[in-house]
């Protein structure tokens, strides 16, 4: 049985109502009798010849139920039906095959028709039985069934949904389905003429012709009587161009019914359906290269395939691309170039078939710019509205490559496996994230541990490198896809420019917040005139890091995918370098400025002449480069994350509203840092050191907290969590994890801080009563 029908038998059959009609098995049951009888008839005419019979008697089961609902579709099923009996008696594959497609797209055209009356008349029982002999677009890893009119229906039952309610969301479902069918349809018929299957291409001609019978009544309302007629003859004249050779005429006629096709959608898409197709050819198509040099090197200058799992995966991506292409071509206004653009897809779709790719596959640079060029046509020819990236696809996408990471796990293919789940959270982290870490910080988190090292059930990461068992791999998968349905709705709802540029704004002020903190926590002791001047390299690094910032945002415009591959890796280098360097600064603050510059004048004088100015010279050029990596890193931490972050934002909603919520963030972290700084230069010297110190101790904290998250995500550190959950709100702001590696070197880095001011106060105070003893003795 087909998938599509398979599945909506086995929703009916679910619904578990008694008396409920079997329609599907018998419309399977006729469906592949006739495909069996098509590929006896050349070889035993009386096998064929039993197999229509056996067509002709699944049908007769319910040919009853067809005649109410459809008495003119019934008869054109028994009429195809006659023609297939009398095919298989001659011989003739051609009209055998014509005369199966003609049979079945009759029956759904009936079963359609029932289905629709049964919604209108609120008829749930009925609906089921028709619903279950629907027929599905093509299924593939990029593109999930859609159960809308099963939905519809089943609220229908319940009394939440109104029949004409119900019957608009039937409409998109299957419409689109049988719309997608038949341009399916015209695409095998143009392939398979090209390449001479002239029985193929008969079959593919009258299932087109049939699709399109279903979808008549829509086209008419949309283009009147006089146009759908003058479209029935052109898919008439389909068929008279076959069995010759003139490729050139089947060719003009296609395109003919394409263009009267042109702007043409059944179940119209809505704007978002739209621009997340149109995101789907851009971003599916992107990946084709990137897949295909994977699996292609050369090799004494000629390309071989190496790893043939990652062909099929550029394969799989090409595909969508053509797939999503072929739902929104109709709808641009400029069709040659939809026609154009239609033809490059699938002459590049043919240059990596397993035929072509077996003889001679073609070298990746070749391959790269092919896509290149296409991506450029592809740019040219969509409207800028279309053109904004869609996170709908990006989870498209992940969840491909999910189901890839189990597919090599089950292979054995681990390096293969890895890949595939790095890719999957590279798009993850460079769009998706940005958003749910400020609406849902428990659903990042929770994501996070499924695609790294978390436990119940095990991260994706943590399954790779012990190369777990395949049922490990599906239970996480299983988590995955609830957990990318709430992202989904989150992405569906959360997509107004308004919400952007709250999200932006929150995001800048989050960041913004803890560069401020730490730089106040630093320089609170440098206001004396004696120390005032190791302020500037702070700020100069600061400044520095800025600059650096700006410059990731361009880079990232560049190759995003490839820094958010590596986004938790280098955040995580760029957190251990900030903390290394405060932890050194720190001491020489307690040590220094706390303790040092209380010392007696002589002390200072005799440290002077035992060491000479070039040594001195010498430590002030550390301490100055020390506190200038201090501002560089610590701003530079938050810029890359926020820069990561903010460009996914301006993929999907543009950079205005991006750039607002980024004002507004900037604007309260200045007026933050502006008040810190004012409020601490009121502060009296005693309460200002205190404050500074544990000002100190609770950003240190926090960097600690989340580095250590961010070192156990890339597998850097193990995962041993707490007996008990922690708000996820808590690690978003505090860097508090539940973790025990994550709480302990927190306490321990607070009390390494708070021990280093004691350990300064005791030694000033020895130091004192040192003094104190010497001028006893000398007086």
């Amino acid at each position: 049985m087909m998938p599509g029908l398979r599945i909506a038998a086995l929703l009916a059959l679910s619904a578990g109502f008694a008396g409920a009609t079997d329609l599907a098995t018998p419309a399977e049951k006729m469906r592949s009798s006739l495909a069996e009888a098509g590929l006896e008839v050349s070889f035993d005419r009386a096998e064929a010849a039993r197999l229509v019979a056996q067509a002709q008697g699944a049908y007769g089961t319910v040919e009853g139920e067809w005649k109410k609902a459809d008495p003119a579709a019934a008869r054109e099923v028994s009429a195809a039906l006659q023609k297939a009996v009398a095919a298989a008696k001659e011989g003739d594959e051609i009209a055998l095959n014509r005369a199966g497609a003609n049979a079945w797209t009759a029956l759904l055209r009936g079963a359609y028709t029932g289905l629709e009356s049964s919604v209108q008349t609120g008829s749930a029982d009925s609906a089921r039985d028709w619903l279950a002999a629907r027929e599905f677009r093509v299924a593939s890893p990029l593109t999930r069934l859609n159960a809308d009119a099963t939905g519809a229906i089943e609220a229908l039952a319940a009394g939440t949904l109104k029949p004409d309610a119900a019957l608009k969301a039937v409409r998109s479902d299957v419409l689109d389905g049988y719309q997608a069918r038949m341009n399916d349809a015209l695409r095998e018929l143009e392939s398979s003429q090209a390449r001479g299957f002239r029985t193929l291409a008969a079959g593919q001609a009258a299932l087109a012709q049939g699709y399109f019978q279903l979808l008549r009544p829509a086209y008419v309302a949309q283009n009147g009587n006089a146009a759908a007629a003058k479209l029935d003859g052109e898919f008439a004249a389909l068929p008279q161009t076959l069995g010759t050779a003139q490729a050139i005429s089947t060719a003009q006629a296609i395109s003919t019914v394409q263009a009267s096709l042109s702007g043409f959608r059944a179940a119209p898409l809505s704007e978002r359906e739209v621009t997340a197709r149109a995101a789907q050819v851009t971003r599916f198509l992107s990946l084709v290269p990137v897949e295909y040099a994977r699996g292609v090197k050369l090799n004494g200058g000629r390309a071989v395939v190496t790893q043939e799992v990652e062909v099929n995966e550029a394969r799989t991506f090409l595909g969508g691309a053509v797939s999503a292409l072929a739902d929104i071509a109709p709808l641009l206004s400029d069709q040659d170039a939809a026609r154009s653009l239609s033809a490059d897809f699938a002459a590049l779709n043919a240059s990596l078939s397993a035929q072509v790719m077996k003889a001679q596959p073609k070298p990746p640079n070749e391959v790269e710019a092919k896509v290149s060029t296409l991506l450029g046509n592809v740019k040219s020819a969509f409207p800028a509205d279309w053109q904004k990236a869609d996170a709908g696809a990006d989870l498209d996408v992940v969840r491909t490559q999910l189901d890839a990471v189990v597919a090599a796990a089950g292979a054995g293919e681990w390096a293969a496996a890895e890949t595939a789940r790095l890719d999957a959270y590279a798009l993850l982290e460079s769009g998706t994230e940005a958003r749910i870490a400020v609406f849902n910080p428990e659903l990042k988190a929770h994501l996070e541990n499924l695609m790294w090292n978390g436990t119940a059930p095990a991260g994706l990461a943590a399954l790779i490198r012990k190369q777990a068992p395949a049922g490990e791999f599906r239970a996480t998968r299983t988590e995955l896809q609830v957990t990318l349905k709430d992202i989904a709705k989150i992405l569906g709802t959360e997509v107004a420019p308004a919400a952007v540029a709250t999200n932006a704004g929150i995001i800048v002020f989050r960041e913004g917040l803890e560069a401020v903190l730490i730089l106040a926590a630093l320089m609170g002791s440098l206001r004396r005139d004696s120390v005032r001047h190791l302020r500037r390299p702070m700020w100069l690094g600061a400044a520095a890091a800025f600059g650096a910032t700006a410059v990731t945002w361009f880079v990232m415009q560049g190759a995003l995918s490839l820094l958010g591959r590596y986004g938790e890796k280098l955040e995580a280098v760029v957190s251990v370098v900030a903390i290394g360097v405060l932890l050194l600064i720190m001491n020489w603050f307690f040590h220094q400025v706390y303790w040092t510059d209380r010392m007696a004048s002589f002390q200072k004088h005799k440290h002077e002449l035992t060491h000479g100015s070039g040594a001195e010279g010498g430590v002030m050029r550390a301490q100055w480069w020390g506190l200038a990596v201090l501002g560089f890193t610590s701003i530079y931490r938050e810029g890359f994350e926020t820069t990561l972050f903010l460009q996914s934002l301006v993929l999907q909603a543009g950079a205005a509203s991006v750039l607002g919520g980024t004002a507004v963030g900037l604007a309260l972290v200045i007026g933050v840092g502006m008040a810190v700084f004012k409020w601490q230069a009121k502060l009296p010297m005693k309460k200002l050191l205190i404050w500074t110190g544990g000002l100190i101790a609770v950003v240190l904290a926090v960097m600690v907290g989340n580095t250590v998250h961010t070192m156990q995500l890339v597998g850097w550190l193990p995962v041993h969590p707490l007996p008990f959950e922690l708000p996820a709100n808590l690690g978003l702001w505090l860097g508090l994890h539940a973790t025990w590696e994550g709480v302990l070197l927190q306490i321990g880095s607070v009390a390494a801080v708070i021990g280093s001011f004691f350990a300064a106060e005791a030694l000033k105070t020895r130091e004192l009563r040192q003094r104190q003893r010497g001028a006893a003795v000398h007086s």
